[in-house]
């Protein structure tokens, strides 16, 4: 079989950021190569994207609306192993405690234990805030005090007031994320996920990446890696849904724009997917993405 990975960096990204997901994807197989190890390889391709400030996880996340930065991570493999962090903060690269997490008894931690478990890793304290994103939720903040017409209900009408939940008074909205998902030359396959969450939303919320199944799955027959709307995500499950199909025979692509198909505007949403054979990918706006098969040529928008 035909080493591949595939890698994304969120719907919603320039696809002209596409060189950031090929630079991901090769990491991945470079990992590969030395490690066969294709859950490894999806780790070291979600690092590269993490580290690219460019993108919503790890360095350059989301600014929340009270100034805080917490964090989403997952990775899983065809073995059925699956690891994920929720909430943390203060990490440069949290797909690496989310691998961590594979070797505890545990599947998900959340909030400050994540963010010790990373301590005990040797991560150092990190602030993965940049000045772009910052000022991007100061003009979010100024938005939302006024009620602007584009917002959702919700923050529009006046009823988060009430439901304000953060410790510190309100001070670009994004929901995208990045992932990687690769196959090994003996057919396993591996997938990682990261992202910075979204700004607009109240404190303590969860998105998919770190529910198996929503964000992120891998079987015998392929693996996915979804980005968008995270409770849209999660209602489908979408990339167990969409695995589900390629267990039933269908092509990587047909998968990946039948999953999109299953959530309705306005939530945005976009998927990779590979197969035994093949890389897929859709989304319902723009988004960087990049594949390819070892010594191939390269996919993507």
């Amino acid at each position: 079989m035909i080493a591949a990975a595939i890698a994304h960096g969120g719907v919603g990204t320039d696809a002209a950021h596409s060189d950031g997901c090929r630079t991901a994807v090769d990491a991945a197989l470079a990992v590969l190569a030395s490690t066969d190890d294709p859950l490894e390889a999806a780790v070291a391709g979600v690092v590269v994207l993490e580290d690219d400030p460019r993108y919503n996880a790890g360095t350059g996340s989301i600014v929340r609306l009270d100034g805080s930065v917490q964090m989403d991570a997952s990775v899983m493999d065809s073995s059925g192993r699956f690891g994920a962090v929720a909430s943390i903060e203060r990490v440069k690269n949290p797909v690496q405690v989310a691998r961590a997490v594979l070797d505890t008894p545990h599947l998900v931690l959340a909030g400050e234990g994540a963010t010790q478990l990373a301590r005990t890793l040797g991560l150092p304290d990190h602030d993965p805030a940049t000045p772009e994103r910052r000022e991007a939720t100061r003009q979010l903040a100024q938005r939302l005090r006024a009620g602007a017409d584009d917002l959702p209900a919700f923050w529009r009408s006046g009823p988060w007031r009430q439901r304000w939940n953060y410790p510190a008074p309100l001070e670009g909205e994004s929901s995208d994320t990045v992932g990687c998902a690769v196959r090994g030359t003996d057919g396993r396959f591996g997938v990682a996920l990261s992202t910075g969450g979204t700004a607009i939303m109240l404190r303590g919320r969860v998105g998919d990446v770190p529910i198996f199944g929503a964000g992120l799955y891998a079987g015998a027959h392929g693996a996915a890696a979804a980005t968008g709307t995270g409770e849209r995500i999660v209602e489908k499950l979408l990339a167990y849904t969409a695995c589900g199909w390629l267990a039933q025979g269908m092509r990587a692509q047909e998968a990946a724009e039948r999953a999109i198909s299953l959530i309705a505007a306005p939530a945005a949403t976009g998927i990779i997917v590979i197969t035994p054979t093949e890389l897929g990918a859709a989304a319902d706006r723009p988004m960087a993405w990049a594949g390819r098969e070892v010594d191939g040529s390269w996919i993507g928008p």
